[in-house]
Formats: structure tokens, sequence, C-alpha cells
């Protein structure tokens, strides 16, 4: 007579089964992560590339050009990468120019922005802002509008904190000394940075999720001012979502 086999032992029955499950959602929860919100695969034209990347660059000589393509299948796609082509074409042929670009996702707001020296005046170079938010869940741009109603903010707020800001910069640079407050008073230093409005040719930029704002400004002056200014100094923080 054949002796019966010992059937598994219930509680080593229930361990096996109990790890079975764990790795099977762990396996779930690493793939679906990996194929679909780490690299953006499902939004992607190319799916080999980044979700934003480097089309064409030169750094060859003094004045490096980076130009970014942004890698979103559909239609904006092309309405992207053509105005972004548009807008760096006349800086690239003309050689004088630094071109460079950041790119950052907070949640579902793909925020680029696209800087530019141009210096055909060697004297006083010229800044230039471009930016674009994407709104990768729905593929869509985001307006001014929608922008402002996703951080709560309007016009008036971000007039106050730009203002704030250059006040902050003109203290600083009387603090350092380049000129004394009777010398020059903080309508004299909006003058030599070309600025009447605060909320002008401003691009917008989302970055950590918070919101900011790229305004270009004069930086030379008979008073040796670039020697202050970085290029921090062109980025103005609008909404910090940790202080909300």
């Amino acid at each position: 007579m054949r002796k019966k086999k010992n059937s598994l032992d219930p509680n080593k029955r229930k361990i096996i089964i109990v790890l079975s499950i764990i790795i099977i959602i762990f396996l779930i929860i690493y793939f679906t992560v990996s194929n679909s919100n780490d690299n953006y695969g499902s939004i992607k034209k190319d799916k080999n590339n980044y979700l934003v990347y480097t089309k064409y660059e030169d750094n060859k000589n003094n004045y490096s050009v980076n130009i970014p393509y942004v890698n979103i299948k559909g239609n904006l796609n092309s309405v992207i990468n053509d105005d972004i082509d548009k807008f760096t074409k006349d800086y690239i042929s003309n050689g004088n120019s630094i071109i460079t670009y950041e790119y950052d996702i907070s949640g579902v707001v793909l925020s680029l922005i696209i800087k530019i020296i141009d210096y055909t005046n060697k004297y006083n170079p010229d800044i230039y802002f471009q930016s674009y938010n994407i709104n990768i869940k729905k593929l869509s741009l985001y307006d001014e509008e929608e922008l402002f109603n996703l951080f709560n903010t309007n016009y008036n707020n971000i007039d106050a904190s730009i203002e704030n800001q250059f006040k902050e910069y003109y203290q600083e640079i009387v603090n350092l000394k380049y000129y004394d407050s009777s010398e020059c008073n903080y309508n004299c230093f909006l003058k030599y940075r070309g600025i009447d409005s605060y909320t002008s040719n401003i691009s917008y930029y989302v970055s950590n999720g918070n919101l900011y704002a790229y305004k270009p400004f004069v930086y030379y002056s008979i008073f040796g001012e670039e020697n202050y200014f970085t290029e921090d100094h062109f980025k103005f923080l609008i909404v910090n979502m940790e202080k909300e």
C-alpha cells in the first residue's frame, strides 16, 4: 500500500499565498510606474527619447546654442516646435547669441522656458524669453487665464511681486555703493532698466510647483550695474506654493 504524501502545512500555505499576492502587487505597481509616469511613454511621439530633448546644438564658438524639441504626440507637437523654430531662427543665424533652455514637470504641467542673450550690440546685450506651459494630461497649452486660475493669482499680485523684487534689487545696488540714492532714485533705476510696466513682456514658468515670471530688462548702465545682475535676477517668484 502506498503511503499518503504529507499535505502542505496550512500555515506555510498561507504564507506562500500572502507572499505571492505581495509579489504580484509589487510587479503591477512597478511596471505601471515605469511604463507610464516615469518616462511618459504614452504621450511621447518618439518613445526612445526624453519628453524634452536638445534637437540642435552648436557649442563650437563662444556663443553656445541649444534648441529644445518637445517630444509629445498630436497636433500640439508641430504647433510648439514650429513656434520654437521661428523664435530662435534669427538668433541662431546671427552667430552672436547664447540660447539655452530649462524644463520642469510639476503634476500635469510641463513647463519649458527658452532664454536668449543676443550680443549683436556688445555694449548692451538684449535678453529674450519665451515659455510654453503644457497640460500633459489634456495635451493642450495653458493660456494666461488658465495659468492664473491654477495658482489663484492675477495681474495685481504679479505686478506687486515683481515690483517688490525690483525694489530689493535697487536697495542692494545702493547698499553695494554702485551709486547713492540721491544720485539715482528708484525711478531712475527703472528708467535705466527700460521698465515702464512690471507685467509687460513676461514669460511664465512653473518649477517645483511654484509660479515664476521671467522678465527681460536692460542690465547695463553708466553705473556698471551689469556686474551686479546675474541670470537669476530675471526670474521673479510669483506664487510660492510652500507658503500657500
